[in-house]
């Protein structure tokens, strides 16, 4: 463990406070000390408190009513002759020792974290907040402790609230233990190359910033900041025969990443660049080599330090440079880069690409010559958002790609653009079908219908084939989700003749990939039917459906495809193994379901894993109950329990509430083999 925090608390009054934030740092590989690690040791407590303090990285003080324990004075006297200075550094507790008085080991350990210049997070309980049984104080104690209190205001530090040990864990999590974390696991990266400290401090800070994100997917941006920045930034020379003001900026500016002044080196590029512009009709070819290595040099830079907003500034101040007023080619340039982006923000599970995307978008919309152009943008933009609102935990992106495409549908008129007009609505009965898919809503699961239905009065077979096939499929999946929703076959019946219809469009011989995701989108209506169904023919069906879809959707060409397609062929297989005897299907499911997590990693897709995962254990489940195996239902038990708390804190309440059922099955098989 790299990270080390000290909790300073009165076990008397806050010992359930202190054990489950212990539990929840050790958990994210943090080490933590608290004051009987010391005392159990016997001889000077007050020293080795001294000498763990300044080397760990941060101290949790719970300020309650207690003062516990106060130092013996002859610990005192050594500590305070070992820094004389202590009173003049810390004035408001040379305040506190003026009059001789023993200093508690709680408050000891605050002044000392403050002393050895380590972070201080300081909190205290509300009236309510319940304590520790053997909670006795007196009004000697609350006196002191908030006298305490005043001198660490004094010294600027400030205590936050809590009324419980969740909200206690909580913002403590969430405070600058978090970036040590972030730092830490970037430090670990990044041991063995070339990467700078600055560097490693400011892009780890900006990723832990970013609320949106659990630690697995701080940990994948770090990871794809530290590539950017091995191979576009250190990887490249610094030499260049462009110019010397290139040369000079491009150094200037990897000096500044390196001590994590990223905006500086932005700066300092945006200057350079600004510069040459200056001198473009004198040498208009260097120029243009010129801008546009350095431009691309701060996008580069923006997207390591996962600063997507920054990343198309630097776009957009090279496209201006190349192509001034020039309001085409401008446009052009614009959209070029944002679709380069957005495909491989889209491809590689950069989220980053796909907020540097969307803000191009932002940007693009207001310079649209016409009502019809700017619906393009709007479409455009909403693509983006639902693409990476389908990763992010919650529905505001979608909520955001529904906005943009609504305005779309303003802008592009049926009677003027009409199958723009169908775009725009097709995309919104995406949006609309993967949010209400998420939070389990049949209204904008019926809209995304009716916006589907929209846009195939438009999207006909003869105008646009491949679109009306796209849709097709899309209105399936709506039509499926209702279905599944509302326990309605005829929504399901539907569903499958939809998928038939595109893949009349969509042959294996023109279209491989998408008649594959046209086998696969008929697949799922299968299953669902066959689910609801006696009989096993449907179920049957699906399977042959997904065993289809593989045989174009391998691993290597389309990985996170070929994932859920497995993924899809394991819940086919597991609803079959219920209704056989054995477990001869069972493990077909097992073997489906390990596959796709191969590449449904946390990372790329969070909640997709976590389905998968706790189908695994589901699948797992039944075996063991049916070979009496106890190990494997333990085993069970713990993944089915784990995709729950996924999905449930992802947002996925559907999900969540399936697994937190079979999470009670689970648990009966187990207990049951162990006697309970």
């Amino acid at each position: 463990m790299s990270v080390s925090v000290f909790i300073s608390t009165v076990t008397d009054e806050f010992r359930s406070y202190r054990d489950l934030l212990v539990h929840d740092l050790t958990r994210q590989n943090v080490a933590v000390k608290v004051q009987e690690d010391f005392k159990d040791l016997g001889g000077d407590t007050l020293a080795e408190l001294d000498t763990y303090i300044a080397a760990c990285d941060a101290v949790v003080h719970l300020v309650g009513d207690m003062c516990g324990s106060p130092a013996g004075d002859g610990e005192q006297q050594a500590l305070l002759a070992k820094y004389r200075d202590l009173s003049l550094k810390l004035p408001p507790f040379g305040d506190a020792l003026k009059d001789g008085a023993a200093i508690p080991y709680t408050q000891w350990e605050a002044w000392l974290a403050l002393l050895h210049g380590k972070q201080l997070y300081v909190a205290r309980p509300e009236a309510a907040a319940p304590r520790g049984p053997s909670f006795v104080p007196t009004e000697a104690s609350r006196a002191g402790q908030a006298a305490h209190l005043e001198r660490l205001k004094a010294a600027k530090r400030y205590a936050f609230d809590f009324t419980n040990p969740d909200n206690l864990a909580k913002p403590i999590l969430a405070s600058g233990i978090l970036d040590l974390l972030v730092k830490d696991y970037a430090s670990d990266v990044a041991r063995g190359r070339a990467v700078a400290e600055g560097f490693i401090a400011e892009m780890s800070k900006r990723v832990a910033g970013d609320k949106a994100l659990d630690l697995d997917g701080m940990k994948q941006q770090v990871r794809n900041a530290i590539d950017v920045y091995v191979n576009e930034i250190a990887g490249r020379p610094i030499e260049t025969n462009l110019d010397d003001i290139v040369g000079h900026a491009l150094s200037r500016a990897k000096a500044q990443v390196d001590k994590g002044q990223s905006g500086l080196a932005r700066a300092a590029l945006r200057r350079a660049a600004e510069e040459m512009r200056r001198d473009e009709e004198e040498r208009r070819e260097r120029f243009v080599a010129g801008v546009t290595a350095l431009y691309t040099r701060e996008r580069d830079i923006a997207l390591a330090a996962y600063d997507g907003d920054a990343a198309a500034e630097a776009i957009v101040a090279l496209a201006r440079a190349l192509h001034g007023d020039n309001a085409v080619t401008l446009k052009g340039a614009l959209k070029l880069e944002a679709q380069g982006l957005y495909e491989y923000g889209r491809d590689r599970g950069s989220n980053v690409h796909l907020v540097a995307a969307i803000a191009l978008h932002r940007k693009m919309a207001p310079l649209a010559a016409s009502p019809d152009e700017k619906g393009e943008a709007l479409v455009n933009l909403g693509n983006a958002l639902e693409t990476l609102g389908k990763r992010e935990v919650g529905t505001a992106r979608l909520d955001e790609a529904v906005a943009a495409f609504r305005v779309a549908i303003e802008e592009t008129t049926r009677e003027r653009s009409p199958l723009n007009w169908a775009a725009a609505k097709a995309g919104l009965g995406l949006a609309l079908f993967r949010s209400g898919e998420r939070e389990g809503d049949i209204t904008r699961l019926k809209r995304a219908l009716q916006a589907f239905r929209a846009a195939l009065e438009e999207q006909t077979r003869e105008s646009a084939p491949l679109d009306w096939a796209t849709t097709q499929i899309h209105l399936g999946h709506a039509l499926r989700a209702l279905g599944e929703r509302e326990n309605a076959t005829a929504w399901l019946n539907k569903a499958v003749a939809a998928y038939h219809a595109a893949l009349q469009e969509r042959t294996r011989e023109r279209l491989p990939l998408k008649w594959a995701t046209a086998q696969n989108g008929l697949g799922k209506a299968l299953q669902a039917l066959g689910e609801r169904e006696r009989g096993t023919a449907r179920l049957e069906g699906a399977v042959v459906a997904y065993r289809a879809a593989l045989e174009e959707r391998g691993r290597e060409r389309v990985p996170l495809q070929w994932a859920a397609t497995q993924n899809n062929l394991g819940d086919a297989l597991l609803e079959l193994g219920k209704r056989e005897r054995g477990t001869a299907r069972l493990e077909e499911a097992v073997t489906a379901y390990s596959e796709a997590l191969k590449e449904r990693t946390r990372e790329r897709v969070p909640l997709g894993r976590a389905a998968t995962f706790g189908n695994h254990g589901v699948a797992l489940m039944l075996i063991a109950d049916r070979t009496n195996d106890a190990a494997m239902a333990a085993t069970a038990v713990a993944q089915i329990e784990t995709a729950y708390e996924a999905l449930r804190d992802g947002g996925d309440m559907s999900g969540a509430e399936y697994f937190e059922s079979q999470l009670a099955k689970a648990r009966a098989i187990r207990d049951r083999m162990k006697g309970n």
